[in-house]
């Protein structure tokens, strides 16, 4: 027997079912209206971590190098002026190594960032008989002075200058980029000349040494400081070939009348180490210094242009 409700009794249940159906209805509603709204606002995806940037530290380079060396110019020792001309063949063929002919040099290079401390430092010794050197004559000596018999100097020059690079083409990760460097320092001189000459006639000897073969030889020592200007450009063409030219004037009467120095350096890497990238290295290197000190007898003059190829070997690290 099925039992029975009365009015009330449904009335009452539809009531109370009709307010939990619309509850349920806007439950669903505003879930999905948030969901809408929260895709709408939602934060874009992070960006993937770019790499961190390369912590910038020193870095070195170390050349030793040959300078075949050409000589033009003038040179004077005690009042004794000679005119040289002599290539870099004519002085392996008519000097005595290495008793006249001895040579050390090498580069080098510290670098942080944009910039750099620069060295260069060279040990020479050149002599050149009569056959390339000419001796004038000179009136202040009493008598006529004739045929060379050849000069001989050693030197020693020694570059320091601090180098900032203003200006860059291309990222240094790049494979080929472009750099300028602008420099300024200092190139100290030291010298030692030495003329020997043959005389006819009468001769005041007062500032000469006659050897035991009747030459007379005269012999001066000096040392000079120039300040210094440059500027440098570098190009890699792709990693393990660059070049780097550079040129700077100098003397400006502080040490010498006038110097000045042009360089151009090829590298190409064939070795590299964990450590250490070996570098083949051939250039062009001129050199020209006019300088002088005393008068008369007493004179001393060297302005000469030293120009010729190099070759070395560059360790980076």
């Amino acid at each position: 027997m099925k039992p029975s409700y009365s009015l009330g009794a449904e009335m009452t249940l539809f009531l109370l079912r009709r307010p939990i159906e619309l509850i349920a209805a806007m439950a669903v509603t505003v879930g999905i209206t948030a969901s809408a709204i929260a895709a709408d606002v939602a934060l874009p995806a992070k960006a993937p971590l770019a790499p961190a940037p390369a912590i910038e530290t020193w870095t070195f380079s170390l050349t030793p190098y040959i300078w075949a060396t050409s000589l033009s110019g003038h040179t004077t020792v005690k009042g004794v002026t000679t005119d040289v001309n002599a290539s870099v063949f004519d002085i392996l063929d008519h000097t005595e190594f290495p008793k006249d002919l001895l040579q050390f040099a090498a580069f080098g290079e510290a670098r942080y960032g944009r910039f750099g401390i620069l060295a260069d430092l060279a040990y020479m010794k050149v002599g050149i008989n009569g056959d390339r050197a000419r001796t004038r004559g000179v009136d202040q000596l009493n008598g006529s002075v004739g045929l060379s018999a050849g000069i001989t100097t050693e030197m020693v020059i020694a570059e320091l200058a601090a180098a900032y690079e203003i200006a860059r083409w291309g990222a240094s990760s790049a494979p080929s980029w472009t750099a300028l460097d602008l420099y300024a320092g200092g190139r100290a001189w030291w010298q030692r000349g030495e003329t020997q000459v043959q005389v006819s006639g009468t001769l005041n000897i007062l500032n000469f040494t006659r050897t035991a073969d009747g030459t007379l030889s005269a012999t001066g020592n000096v040392s000079w400081f120039d300040p210094l200007v440059g500027a440098r450009l570098r190009y890699q063409f792709f990693p393990g070939l660059d070049l780097a030219v550079s040129g700077d004037i100098g003397g400006f009467d502080v040490g010498s009348k006038l110097s000045w120095q042009a360089l151009a350096l090829l590298n190409y890497e064939f070795c590299k180490t964990q450590s250490v990238s070996w570098n083949a290295m051939i250039g062009y290197k001129a050199l020209s210094v006019n300088y002088s000190q005393g008068s008369g007898l007493s004179l001393y003059e060297y302005d000469i242009t030293m120009h010729g190829p190099i070759f070395g070997i560059t360790a980076r690290f």
